[in-house]
């Protein structure tokens, strides 16, 4: 949503919540008996009392933020089975996991990249969360290494299973932000040689080659349905009674309190 239309239904709840605050105020004050006012007389009153209580605005406007947050929230419930496909979605934990923890993103992100380290350490030490990959290529038509890394890492996960695709998906992620800080372009020949250094091959059938394709096209339009246009995107749900009120949608890089707080959230606690 742009600025402007944000701005639009903050001024048309915020005009209509003052006007209420100020009438009430000034009902009071003249022993509940009310007048009529002109609307300049109104606009005036409205404006000292802003004036004389900003916090009013701050909260009124927190208020209005937190409802579309909700309405945002409770969009993305109907996707959660989708959200939690197992037999083409890379996928580490118990299948009976109290908690989802969904990524989308990119081999070629840098953000992607910084934060795997914190998505690797609290998988660690989860043992009731379940994380799904959902391989994201956004840089595809500008890199090839985006859209082979994660056509690579689901035919990893396909031949080699979970663990090996832990492997893989950790060592891309930390060999790409070597190169990244070097200001080096990670390139398919970079690529090919962590996956032979990991223990796996990166050849696979056109067959192969379709099916993952498919994938990371389901994705796409998965990922365009939920709004999310930038990686990494995370989405962390409860897994056994998905709802708006312990759903969380986190744009962009986190650090490793954000995530924990986020999964105890889905947790219900």
């Amino acid at each position: 949503m742009t600025k402007l239309n944000y701005l639009k239904p903050v001024a048309s709840v915020l005009i209509s919540a003052v006007i209420a605050a100020v009438g009430s105020v000034y009902i009071t004050s003249n022993y509940f008996k009310p007048q009529t006012l002109s609307s300049d007389e109104i606009g005036k009153l409205a404006a000292n009392y802003l004036v004389k209580n900003p916090n009013y605005l701050v909260e009124a406007g927190k208020a209005l933020e937190n409802q579309n947050t909700s309405a945002s929230l409770e969009s993305i419930i109907p996707y959660a089975p989708a959200l939690f496909e197992t037999k083409e979605t890379p996928n580490i934990g118990p299948d009976n996991a109290a908690v989802a923890v969904i990524e989308f993103f990119d081999y070629q992100c840098h953000f992607c990249m910084q934060v795997a380290p914190v998505v690797e350490s609290v998988l660690s030490q989860s043992s009731d969360v379940k994380f799904f990959f959902k391989e994201f290529p956004i840089f595809a038509g500008s890199k090839q290494v985006s859209a082979m890394g994660a056509a690579t890492g689901l035919h990893v996960y396909q031949t080699y299973g979970a663990e090996a695709y832990r492997k893989y998906h950790n060592n891309v992620m930390n060999s790409a932000y070597v190169f990244f800080k070097s200001q080096r372009e990670f390139q398919i020949r970079d690529l090919d040689m962590v996956v032979n250094k990991s223990g796996f091959n990166s050849s696979f059938s056109d067959g192969e080659k379709n099916r993952y394709e498919n994938v990371i096209s389901g994705n796409m339009q998965l990922g365009e349905a939920l709004g999310i246009n930038g990686t990494p995107g995370f989405i962390i749900m409860n897994m056994q009674k998905p709802e708006a009120a312990t759903t969380s949608f986190i744009p962009g890089a986190l650090d490793e309190a954000t995530l924990k707080y986020a999964i105890q959230k889905a947790r219900g606690g």
